[in-house]
């Protein structure tokens, strides 16, 4: 992997508590903002994990015959591949006596094996296969198994509250797939909100002009810089709309205008993105410009209900130049940023106060609240904590 950006931007909001002389060492400024999050009223939010397939690995990241344990959606997972190369995701724990598969567990050619006492479980169906000294095997000491796909250089995991079967799938990307547009990089983040605030982002458009007009070269906060760059600006518009095609519903799109104005007269980097929201925590954002074209896939995936991993995969024609394709990549990791810094500290208001140009928020929680269902676990009021925890099943 190139990583052009890891950061655990978790605390992004408190730089008033960088004088260090002030609060003394970072493990005393961590327990200051510690103890900001723990007051903070996050407010009365929706359920925290929807319905829908989430990225809970990177599939470089899941070699032949190796096991790795993932945290995501309230669940102990583990992930083996088998020697056919196909990847197989189960519950993390053994129905024997409990060991954690991840820590220690076999891969024997498609099954994975019990560190502890050496169950051995079938991948496909998580069926218990063989036990040592033991003949025949119980029937129904079997792994709870999670329905998975890879794309776009992801795994995914299929998660419903209702233990629905996957009613949709993410659309295919075949330059990525056939191996004809190139992998130029990766981004990952840590943000401490709730998943839903994340794509709301996109139908706000009145707030790209306000947090994301200046140049990205002014850094995370642009009030703070030392460069002055006033003579330049990012200038943005949007649109937003819920796809209304029969089986496609759970599809969004969105196109963004952008270009750059120097002195406020010269217009130069007229780009236009066509942006495509699949399910609650994938996003697809194509553009083209004069060198190539290009895809910038981002997954947002809900490690606790306050705690956010946002990985972005950028891939692109042979023509578009590596140095370019990580410029921008850099580029759009300082302009999140700066949407991280609000996240991190801002509430969710299940009723705030619209105005006519938020008609495009209203449409999308609307058509978001659809990921959400009966069983969908909800939080404690003002708590982060988890209402009722046996929700979580698969």
């Amino acid at each position: 992997k190139s990583d052009i950006c890891y950061q655990d931007y978790t605390e992004l909001g408190f730089e008033q508590l960088s004088n260090k002389r002030k609060y003394g060492s970072d493990a005393k400024r961590r327990n200051i903002v510690n103890e900001y999050r723990n007051r903070r009223k996050i407010g009365d939010l929706p359920p925290a994990y929807p319905n829908g397939w989430f990225a809970i690995l990177e599939s470089d990241e899941v070699l032949k015959s190796t096991v790795k344990e993932v945290d995501a959606l309230g669940l102990n997972l583990v992930v083996w591949r088998g020697e056919s190369g196909k990847c197989y995701v189960s519950d993390a724990y053994c129905p024997h006596l409990g060991a954690h598969l991840g820590v220690g567990g076999r891969v024997n050619k498609e099954c994975i094996e019990c560190p502890f006492h050496s169950w051995k479980f079938e991948g496909c169906s998580g069926k218990l296969v063989s036990i040592p000294n033991v003949n025949p095997v119980p029937p129904f000491a079997n792994l709870k198994m999670c329905p998975v796909i890879e794309a776009y250089g992801f795994v995914y995991i299929w998660y419903h509250a209702e233990n629905e079967e996957p009613s949709w799938w993410p659309d295919a990307v075949p330059e990525v797939a056939s191996g004809n547009w190139k992998y130029r990089g990766r981004s990952e983040f840590r943000v401490t909100c709730h998943i839903q605030e994340i794509p709301e982002n996109g139908p706000d458009s009145a707030h790209l002009n306000v947090v994301h007009s200046s140049p990205f070269t002014t850094g995370t906060n642009p009030n703070e810089s030392r460069l002055q760059w006033d003579f330049i600006k990012h200038v943005w518009s949007a649109s937003w709309t819920p796809n209304s095609e029969p089986g496609r519903e759970h599809e969004a799109v969105m196109r963004v205008n952008h270009l750059i104005k120097i002195f406020n007269k010269i217009s130069c980097f007229h780009l236009t993105v066509d942006v495509h929201q699949i399910g609650p925590g994938i996003v697809l954002m194509y553009f083209e410009t004069i060198i190539g074209k290009g895809i910038l896939i981002q997954n947002v995936t809900p490690l606790e209900p306050m705690l956010q991993r946002v990985v972005h995969r950028f891939y692109s024609s042979p023509t578009f130049l590596h140095p370019v394709g990580l410029l921008i990549l850099y580029g759009e990791a300082v302009q999140i940023s700066r949407d991280i810094r609000i996240w991190n500290r801002k509430t969710f208001l299940r009723n705030p106060v619209f105005t006519k140009e938020d008609k495009q928020i209203r449409a999308f929680r609307r058509w978001y609240s659809q990921f959400y269902s009966k069983n969908s676990p909800r939080l404690l009021p003002n708590s982060g904590r988890i209402l009722k925890h046996e929700m979580l099943d698969f």
